[in-house]
């Protein structure tokens, strides 16, 4: 039987790649969505990171208590790590997580030397249940209910859905009351539409998703700016590149493609409205029955039967196949080998067999070892991350001129003034002043603020000596 796994993340920031992991909250249930454990920690900044001021404010967890946390990064990824391994196979949940707290965790595992793609191994899979709340919001507004904003557009964000639907015992943008909202939604969902809810838990493999998306027409919702949308799809094929999975619009009679050539026939798929809808099957899209479009007037005027025909005329015709993806071959420029920093590489080159093993000797070996097995690394990016983290947690087994090029390394980062992908102390400066401004009648994000600059303050002076 598998576990249900919902989660939250509060962060110094929005990006995967150069922001941390402030706090974590965890539920897991059963299937049945009764609670068995849960977990809410929050771990210390890294002695170089420059948090977002803006991010602070929103989650207002008091820096102070940031410092007083007993857990390191590492020691709180590592606690993550240890229970999601714990709670496996399990279909992890979060909400609006597959583009954010999935990237979040995934990178933060990578630059702690644990697996990062755990949430997907062993049978274990994930969904965004922001995706199945639209959804059901979208074809049973009457059962899961939301605001509409000016454009009349559903407002999505979870604590608006949260109290729409009387969920209310829980605190915002805290990751523990984010969580318990999460898991809320997901009940009323589960009980108010029983088959929605079993549909999307089923569908989190990607595997799964390549084996069946070819075998039958399928409705998905997209969402556009906060508009909804549904479209009625056939599989064509996978992107040459990116392996995206090209979809035909349904909407369209696929046969006029055969008297299309060249820039005609790409202006045709691409052009306004759009012919070709790319699903990444790795961000667990939930895929429809086609029937559920019979709510919609735009579909109304297409028979199952012209579905159906229009399906099968794709699947089997190999002129049309090779036609559509011939369009996307112009794609095939490989940037494999432009220059990356180490901490947003992740998806450039895969950890190899040994040197996964190696991560594993590493996570249990202790911090005097780690110092060994640091130089059996063969991928210069582990060796990397394994220097940073003994700089972090143990920072005399250090060689002096290592511990001081470490050091260096992250000065000139932090005190740069050039314009960087990464949060600088000068950047930090300037946002802490434009939102004092902004919010000059709050107390409570003036006093936020303050402990945030003095922090930064501190910070400077650090790297400064």
């Amino acid at each position: 039987m598998k576990k249900i796994i919902f989660y939250d993340l509060e962060t110094t920031g929005r990006s995967p790649y150069w922001d941390q992991i402030i706090q974590i909250a965890a539920i897991c249930t059963d299937e049945s969505l009764n609670v068995l454990d849960e977990i809410n920690i929050i771990g210390k900044l890294n002695s170089y990171a420059v948090p977002d001021p803006e991010a602070l404010l929103v989650n207002k967890i008091p820096i102070e208590n940031i410092f007083k946390s007993n857990l390191s990064n590492y020691e709180l990824v590592s606690e993550i790590s240890h229970k999601f391994s714990e709670w496996s196979p399990g279909v992890f949940i979060g909400y609006n997580s597959i583009n954010f707290d999935e990237e979040l965790i995934r990178n933060a595992f990578f630059k702690n030397l644990f697996d990062p793609y755990l949430t997907i191994k062993n049978k274990n899979t994930r969904i965004d249940l922001l995706d199945v709340t639209r959804i059901a919001n979208f074809f049973y507004p009457d059962k899961i209910k939301s605001l509409l904003n000016k454009k009349g557009s559903a407002i999505m964000k979870l604590e608006s859905i949260a109290n729409t639907n009387n969920i209310t015992n829980f605190t915002a943008h805290d990751a523990m009351g984010d969580t318990y909202a999460s898991l809320q939604l997901a009940k009323l969902i589960k009980n108010r539409i029983p088959e929605l809810w079993q549909q999307s838990i089923s569908q989190g493999n990607k595997n799964q998703l390549q084996e069946n998306i070819g075998l039958k027409p399928f409705g998905y919702l997209e969402s556009f700016f906060g508009k909804a949308k549904l479209f009625c799809l056939s599989f064509v094929g996978f992107h040459p590149k990116y392996k995206w999975a090209l979809c035909f619009d349904l909407l369209e009679d696929p046969k006029k493609i055969l008297g299309m050539n060249g820039p005609d026939l790409y202006s045709f798929l691409e052009g306004s409205p759009k012919k070709i809808r790319k699903l990444k099957l790795n961000k667990s899209p939930i895929l429809l029955d086609v029937g559920i479009r019979k709510n919609l007037n735009e579909y109304n005027t297409i028979s199952d039967e012209t579905l159906l025909e229009r399906h099968n005329f794709i699947s089997n015709n190999d002129e049309f196949k090779n036609k559509v993806l011939s369009c996307y071959n112009e794609d095939l420029v490989d940037d494999s080998q432009l220059d990356v920093y180490a901490e947003e590489s992740i998806y450039k080159n895969f950890v190899s067999y040994s040197d996964g093993l190696l991560m594993q000797e590493f996570q249990e070996a202790c911090w005097q070892n780690k110092l060994i097995i640091m130089d059996k690394f063969k991928d210069k990016r582990l060796k990397y991350f394994a220097e940073i983290l003994i700089f972090e947690e143990k920072p005399d087994l250090l060689e002096k001129k290592d511990f001081i090029k470490i050091k260096d390394h992250f000065r000139k980062r932090i005190l740069s003034t050039n314009k960087e992908k990464w949060l600088t102390i000068c950047d930090a400066y300037k946002k802490i002043d434009d939102l004092r401004i902004k919010y000059d009648n709050n107390k409570e994000n003036l006093l936020i603020l303050d402990n945030v600059n003095k922090y930064v303050e501190n910070l400077e002076k650090k790297f400064n000596l």
